[in-house]
């Protein structure tokens, strides 16, 4: 009773926080788009269509290696960050360059090249300050051969226009900007996912919050990868209009500018929902953890996918702050990503 009502609390204080620290920030006006009218795809409520055409493979521009890299020491990683240019552009130039950040693996058996290149793209929450989980996630990987590439998302960490704050311009507009923002999300990850593999990267992906409903919906685009860890996942993007925490407040002020009728909005947010798909690779490679006491994100709605996808699941007697940021739910995916790729190699 006590840790529910901490986690609550927590929750709670920090939507609160976060709703008016940064989703309203300045009182920016909302982005008002009519990118339907442009690329009618926005609209199709279709999953392929919405999310076409397929991207390119991007061309990574990698910049000298960070010194130092962070507070932490990588002896067994060389740290590099990247970018590339979006497929999609918007009206912030900042946010159409795509960014990131490789931990390339300097471990003995990466230098020899007696095991495969295995590398894990890792995407964070709606509001990314900066890259501690990453950090932690390549300290336990790196060392046994596992890159770790993390991408920014659109209007997200070093995205972020001026004069905004990470995480406000992907809730701050109206709905055909915030397909927008979608669209541009997952095609940016899939054409770094293209690069990579071009590369002979074995592909596994890791979201968290935001990030994992990106590589879930990634599943169900892209062949050839390994497995999806997503750390409470918002997997329908229709229904937590209703069902979500204050944070939600921020997306449904902008979906109100255009006022339209729910079956209308379900239809047009159909590909959004990844309940409506199957997933390319075998669901026993998606792992869903769901945070019981979660007020951002439904954790009914994870249970139910996990059940539809015969996924595997873990749930964790913590809220939606605590298992997003804290080190308990990164730690035990690094370990499931090693057993994952150990068992693969025997």
């Amino acid at each position: 009773m006590i840790r529910k009502l901490w986690s609550t609390c927590v929750d709670e204080v920090l939507g609160f926080y976060l709703l008016h620290r940064f989703f309203y920030y300045r009182k920016q006006p909302l982005i008002v788009s009519n990118a339907g009218e442009s690329s009618p795809e926005l609209h199709s409520g279709d999953l392929a269509t919405f999310f076409s055409p397929v991207p390119l493979a991007a061309q990574l521009k990698y910049q000298p290696r960070l010194r130092p890299a962070s507070k932490i020491t990588f002896e067994a990683a060389e740290v590099e960050d990247f970018s590339f240019r979006s497929s999609i552009q918007t009206t912030f130039p900042e946010n159409d360059l795509a960014k990131g950040r490789h931990w390339k693996s300097t471990a003995t058996s990466r230098k020899t090249g007696s095991s495969p290149r295995y590398t894990v793209i890792a995407i964070d929450g709606i509001v990314q300050m900066g890259v501690r989980s990453f950090n932690l996630l390549a300290q336990r990987l790196t060392p046994c051969g596992v890159d770790v590439v993390m991408l920014d998302s659109p209007f997200n960490y070093r995205r972020t226009p001026a004069g905004y704050r990470p995480g406000q311009l992907i809730a701050g507009g109206n709905l055909d900007h915030q397909l927008t923002v979608a669209r541009q999300g997952i095609l940016d990850l899939w054409s770094l996912i293209l690069t990579l593999q071009n590369q002979g990267h074995q592909i596994g992906l890791m979201g968290i919050s935001h990030g994992a409903w990106m590589t879930l919906t990634a599943a169900l685009l892209i062949d050839q990868l390994e497995f999806v860890m997503a750390i409470t996942p918002p997997v329908d993007l229709f229904h937590i209009l209703e069902e979500g925490g204050t944070v939600v407040n921020a997306i449904r002020r902008g979906i109100e500018h255009d006022p339209t009728d729910l079956e209308h909005l379900e239809q047009l947010t159909r590909p959004l929902v990844v309940a409506n798909w199957k997933p390319r690779l075998n669901t026993a490679s998606i792992h869903l953890h769901v945070a019981d006491f979660d007020r951002f994100v439904p954790s009914f709605r994870i249970d139910s996918l996990a059940e539809q996808w015969q996924a595997k699941s873990s749930h964790h007697r913590l809220g939606h702050i605590e298992a997003t940021t804290g080190p308990k739910v990164v730690t035990q995916v690094a370990e499931d990503i090693l057993y994952f790729w150990n068992l693969k190699s025997h």
